[in-house]
């Protein structure tokens, strides 16, 4: 026998019948991707990272997540979302906000405003509904109820349902 020689009788399986085990994948452990409400559809969220400045306006149809400064208004049809190193000067306009940062400016929110134990908000706030966890700090005055007429004017009315009426039909 040489050593180039193929011996295909002693490579086959010497049990014709068996048929080894199929192996399952283990399965892989994922991480919930966190799911942030909005009355927009989004499939990805604007994130200004910790360390990033950002001098000037930010109008985004979407959602939003700040963890760096910027120094200007903010302006969103969906949900800003500030974490505890964000900071903003300037104003806030949204539909819904979850605040851990610090924002000296005007706080107009459509329809939620979450301020979270860390947030220091030097400003105006107003919102449909506010929610404030224990340790926040807030200097200025609030409103609530209807939203105002510029945080609504910059977010669009959902359509409202058309009838037509044919009146001359029999």
């Amino acid at each position: 026998m040489s050593i180039f020689s193929s011996n295909r009788e002693k490579e086959s399986n010497p049990n014709p019948g068996y048929v080894p085990p199929v192996s399952n994948p283990t399965p892989v452990a994922t991480t919930p991707t966190p799911s942030y409400s909005s009355s927009t559809t989004t499939a990805s969220i604007t994130n200004i990272s910790e360390g990033a400045i950002v001098d000037g306006q930010i109008k985004i149809e979407g959602d939003i997540k700040i963890d760096g400064q910027i120094k200007g208004s903010v302006t969103s049809k969906g949900k800003v979302m500030m974490g505890k190193s964000g900071k903003v000067e300037g104003d806030i306009i949204c539909q819904n906000a979850e605040i851990s940062g610090h924002v000296t400016g005007k706080l107009k929110v459509a329809d939620v405003l979450i301020l979270k134990a860390n947030a220091l908000v030097d400003g105006d706030i107003n919102t449909g509904k506010l929610v404030i966890e224990n340790g926040v700090k807030f200097n200025g005055s609030c409103t609530m109820g209807a939203p105002t007429q510029q945080a609504a004017a910059s977010i669009p009315a959902p359509p409202k349902p058309t009838t037509t009426v044919d009146l001359n039909a029999k």
